[in-house]
């Protein structure tokens, strides 16, 4: 038996339309009265070259002229793609962008890490954290941080990032006085009581007033 023949390929410029299956080797467009080889159109997957018209505007006689499409002119492909689906692909997936920012806030949590008592918490809150290419700087309170304490997590995450780490030391504007007190404990309850005793004992009652 000899095999089947699929008339919806092209044939010598035959095709079959595939909608309502009427074969021809030329097409006419409703839509921009352009005429099709049968060819242009199987390869356009039944869609028009010259506007993009759907099947549905594709036909094998143009009964709406006069002279059954003799005189319309050939479809040409204007590179244009009408009535295809205009969309592009997103890639959601998410992706880290690891600006100055983002460097210090770890940083920042790195030292909290490394901090043992809230004498060492605070150095790290007021640590000046600064980002240069593949350096990061951090000035650490001399009287909050001891100066030979090595800040293992934050070097670790320092690496992790690819960055080098230099420490310093720094003195500035303590927010309490006695930061030894905060080296006694790791409870900020705790040392807040210490230190409204210490006021209290020493200093007269803390300043409440709020900043103008």
């Amino acid at each position: 038996m000899a095999p089947a023949i699929d008339k919806t390929r092209p044939r010598d410029g035959v095709v079959r339309h595939p909608l309502w299956g009427g074969e021809s080797a030329v097409w006419f467009c409703l839509r921009c009265d352009g005429k099709i080889t049968g060819t242009q159109i199987a390869q356009n997957l039944w869609h028009c070259p010259g506007c993009g018209a759907s099947p549905l505007d594709i036909f094998n006689t143009a009964f709406w002229c006069e002279d059954g499409g003799i005189s319309l002119p050939s479809a040409k492909n204007d590179g244009a793609e009408r009535d295809k689906p205009d969309f592009k692909v997103v890639d959601d997936r998410p992706k880290l962008d690891v600006n100055e920012d983002k460097i210090i806030l770890l940083m920042r949590s790195a030292l909290l890490d490394d901090a043992t008592n809230i004498s060492e918490k605070l150095g790290a809150l007021q640590a000046q954290i600064s980002v240069d290419d593949d350096d990061v700087r951090i000035s650490l309170e001399d009287d909050l941080w001891p100066h030979d304490k090595e800040p293992i997590q934050a070097l670790t995450v320092a690496a992790q990032l690819g960055l080098k780490v230099e420490i310093e030391s720094m003195w500035s504007t303590l927010p309490f006085h006695w930061p030894g007190l905060g080296e006694l404990t790791p409870s900020t309850s705790e040392y807040t009581q210490l230190m409204l005793d210490a006021y209290a004992q020493y200093g007269g009652s803390p300043d409440k007033k709020a900043k103008e």
